[in-house]
């Protein structure tokens, strides 16, 4: 016999490292299916040498050295453990003293209100599945083998039980084959329409132990996507277009600005059938939460009552609310923007919840939520810095005890459900530092048990912080958290430069840069307007006044009657269009939707006919650079080289030869030209013509150098 590692699947948190604690596969050499091992491995790769390892955890109390690793070479230490199945939270103990952590492993737990590893250890004598092998190309092929793991008491599987179905169409006849030597399933289909295709695994052993079933979502497309490869659209959903009249409703008796205005899932689908989104260049869609929220009136902090329009006070966790639509509602907005290509985010509420929610309900006795809701935050003595975690928003929204397993488990165990059930791509995750790391690590690992097939998931958190929140936004992103996060510095530097014209270009490039030290290769999303800031354009045109939220109410500004601040928004669309990343749109800048504070930034989406000529010249504008960004090799993957800053130019280079694209673009108000170097490494030899996929005139380079006309707060991007 020989032993074969696998990775045990550690409930809804396994990481996939090849150091996280595993159970053996032990294999015959006859082609039999492997078998598990009872036995649980942990393994630590230390890389020196050390005088003693131990792993400590629940089922030794802790001690640092009732179980001893073996040093097997290399400062790698492992030890093989008999656990019951369970949950055991567990740290590795170095030289008797030292504590750490397992780094190979992402899934954590609490025990003792401290933070811990953690495995969770399946019943060896139940089979379970793994995939060996999922390909699909872009004619429509797809091929994924998946290999029955037999129990520990080898009654071999049964093949009458096999049982695999995939959405949203069926898979043909015969497509299924089932290997009885080797227990490996075989899927084979051709001629696949290009969408994302979900497939569901199941198979008993003959004894009746029926393996946990495998999801594999798969992609059948011409090109694999990469995160970044177009921007991702924030569809505020009740805000957005009214599909079907059927669901509206108010609460009443509040501003209708502040009450539900109609918008629904519906509409989403609408508007992807009709290409809206992919005029736009766009490859994702961020949905606001797609949970049941209270139907009540909640009191704001401006003693203005307010309905749950927004979706961030929900009350059920697997359950869409009547307002946008049913599940099958929302089911047909995701196949309908898987057909384009599209991925869908939604958006993930774990930081409160109503206190309509049956688990606030059935367990604020039990210790799922922080204290009494009489922290709430920025009240007296319980500031937002000072305690973010624990503080509550308001006191009918109860805020989740990450510390507490339970719940934890419960909160991720619906996000697996939505992810999976409802065929979504991954997360855009909510008051972020408002929870303990606990929650995005977790939510990590099963982002990782979802990549199964050749789909990858994502997730990028909202941590709203200033110009110099650097570190603060890179704590929660990297390998052991989210994949990446709104780039709340950068964006304040947007803002100052295009709707302010304060600083000059050259700080612009110089926050562009420190977002590149700080945050690496993550693929961050550059913004310039959301949900929760006034909008772009009102700022640029210095109708921002006083009190916004006040403004927004009594004095709500108008679209403006003079070019200016949409050419200073066409400028900062040019440039956040065109930056490593996933660019985000927000619902409505792309025409210019004016608005003050919250609620007002969140006016209803106007289409067509009912933009003015300055929006739709700005719209125009948007869907040609984004088309271009989706399109062009350079814009989507390529490096970013700044070659030209001064106080109101700026020129820029995303990608090198064929795929390279030089960005100009000014916010001056007098015209003039500039010359500007390109550097050998672009591999752009002279006599190269550059034309402007934005319509102006080609740039030829001559002696290593381009003439970039600056014409007034204009831009242009030179492709070849």
């Amino acid at each position: 016999m020989r032993a074969l590692r696998f990775v045990t699947v550690l409930s809804l948190l396994a990481g996939c490292s090849d150091d996280t604690p595993t159970n053996a596969l032990d294999a015959s050499t006859d082609g039999a299916a492997p078998t598990q091992s009872c036995a649980t491995t942990f393994s630590l790769n230390l890389g020196r040498p050390a005088r003693a390892v131990a792993v400590a955890g629940e089922w030794n109390g802790f001690s640092p050295t009732a179980t001893p690793m073996a040093d097997v070479g290399g400062g790698v230490f492992r030890a093989e453990v008999n656990l019951a199945p369970g949950d055991y939270g567990y740290k590795f103990v170095i030289d008797g003293s030292e504590w750490t952590l397992d780094p190979a492993a992402l899934a954590r737990t609490y025990v003792g209100g401290t933070e811990n590893s953690r495995v969770t250890v399946p019943d060896c004598n139940v089979p379970t599945l793994r995939v060996l092998r999922a390909s699909a190309t872009g004619d429509g092929a797809l091929e994924l083998d998946v290999q029955y793991v037999d129990g520990a008491e080898r009654r071999g599987a049964d093949a009458a039980s096999v049982r695999v179905t995939m959405s949203p169409t069926a898979l043909p006849a015969g497509a299924v084959t089932f290997d009885r030597a080797t227990s490996q399933v075989r899927v084979r289909a051709r001629g696949l329409a290009a969408t994302k295709y979900s497939l569901r695994i199941n198979v008993s052993s003959a004894g009746g132990r029926r393996a946990e079933e495998l999801f594999v979502p798969m992609w059948v497309e011409r090109e694999p996507y990469q995160w970044g490869d177009g921007p991702v659209y924030f569809v505020f959903t009740d805000r957005f277009r009214n599909g079907d009249p059927t669901n509206d409703g108010r609460v009443g008796g509040i501003a209708p600005i502040a009450d539900w205005n109609g918008g629904d899932f519906a509409g989403v689908t609408a508007a992807l059938r009709d290409g809206y989104f992919d005029r736009l260049g766009v490859k994702a869609l961020w949905l606001s939460p797609v949970n049941s929220n209270t139907h009540a009136a909640g009191r704001g902090s401006d003693g203005r009552n307010y309905a749950g329009y927004h979706g961030y006070w929900v009350n059920q966790g697997r359950q869409t609310d009547s307002h946008w639509g049913s599940l099958d509602a929302l089911r047909a907005l995701n196949a309908e923007a898987h057909r384009h290509g599209i991925r869908v985010l939604y958006d993930l509420v774990h930081n409160q919840l109503h206190s309509e929610h049956p688990y606030y309900r059935d367990h604020q006795r039990d210790g799922w939520f922080n204290g009494d809701g009489s922290c709430v935050c920025g009240g007296p003595m319980c500031s937002w810095d000072d305690r973010p975690v624990d503080c509550w928003f308001t006191n009918y929204l109860p805020d989740v005890n990450w510390s507490n397993m339970r719940v934890a488990d419960a909160m991720l165990g619906d996000a697996w459900w939505w992810l999976t059930d409802t065929d979504a791509d991954g997360f855009r995750v909510d008051a972020v530092k408002h929870m303990n790391y606990l929650s995005t690590t977790n939510l990590r690992a099963l982002l990782d048990r979802y990549e199964t097939g050749n789909a990858r998931a994502y997730s990028v958190g909202e941590t709203f912080t200033g110009a110099d929140g650097h570190d603060l936004v890179r704590r929660y992103v990297g390998r052991g958290a989210l994949h990446a996060q709104f780039d709340f510095p950068l964006f304040w530097s947007i803002r100052g430069a295009f709707a302010q014209n304060g600083g000059t270009m050259g700080d612009l490039e110089n926050a562009v840069q420190a977002s590149e030290r700080a945050f690496g290769d993550a693929p961050m999303s550059p913004f310039l307007g959301n949900h929760d800031v006034t909008r772009f354009l009102s700022e640029a045109a210095g109708q921002i006044v006083g009190d916004s939220r006040e403004l927004g109410f009594n004095a709500p500004p108008p679209p403006p009657d003079r070019d200016e601040p949409y050419e200073r928004m066409a400028l900062a669309w040019t440039f956040t269009l065109t930056q490593r990343g996933v660019p985000l749109i927000y619902y409505g800048d792309e025409v210019g939707l004016p608005g003050a504070a919250d609620p007002d930034n969140r006016r209803m989406m106007r289409f067509g006919a009912d933009l003015n000529a300055r929006e739709s010249r700005l719209l125009a504008h948007v869907q040609a650079v984004g088309a271009l960004r989706s399109t062009h090799a350079g814009l989507r993957r390529g490096a970013r080289r700044s070659l030209h800053t001064d106080g109101d130019g700026y020129v820029y280079a995303r990608g090198t030869g064929d795929a390279v694209a030089l960005v100009a673009l000014t916010r001056g108000g007098t015209a003039r030209t500039v010359s500007v170097r390109v550097p050998a490494e672009l591999g752009v030899a002279d006599g190269t013509v550059l034309r402007d996929a934005l319509g102006g005139a080609s740039v030829t380079v001559r002696d290593g150098s381009v003439e970039v006309p600056f014409r007034v707060r204009s831009s242009a991007i030179y492709v070849r």
